[in-house]
């Protein structure tokens, strides 16, 4: 009867989703062509969509400035393909970052991902 009082909390804290991975985002610059005011973006990857989203905001923004964004449904591969949505284009290089926002069917924010890369270069921004 020990064990188990000793091994519950354990599997309970292991189940709790407070405890599953954060939702990620990743694209890659490669082949993208800025300087358009059209912009599609390029290929994204979500990885732990939280159970229940139906719908994301995806936005790009240099620093503060917002580049425009769309509202998509949520893929269930967790892929969106290049050109899924527009937004104003990176023309100059520097630091751009993609947001998404996942919401339940209900509008509720279930979870957030942002991902920031050097345009053109590529490299990603270190964490703060």
């Amino acid at each position: 009867m020990r064990a188990v009082v000793v091994v519950f909390p354990f599997l309970l804290a292991a189940c709790h989703p407070a405890s599953a991975d954060p939702m990620t985002l990743d694209f890659s610059w490669r082949g993208a062509r800025g300087c358009v005011t059209l912009f599609p973006n390029p290929e994204m990857r979500l990885r732990n969509i939280p159970a229940g989203a139906t719908s994301m905001t995806l936005t790009l923004a240099e620093g503060t400035r917002e580049m425009g964004g769309q509202n998509v449904p949520v893929p269930s591969n967790g892929l969106v393909p290049s050109g899924t949505i527009r937004t104003f284009g990176p023309c100059k290089p520097g630091l751009y970052e993609w947001t998404a926002l996942v919401k339940s069917s209900t509008g509720q924010v279930l979870s957030e991902a942002h991902q920031a890369r050097f345009y053109p270069a590529d490299e990603t921004a270190a964490k703060q």
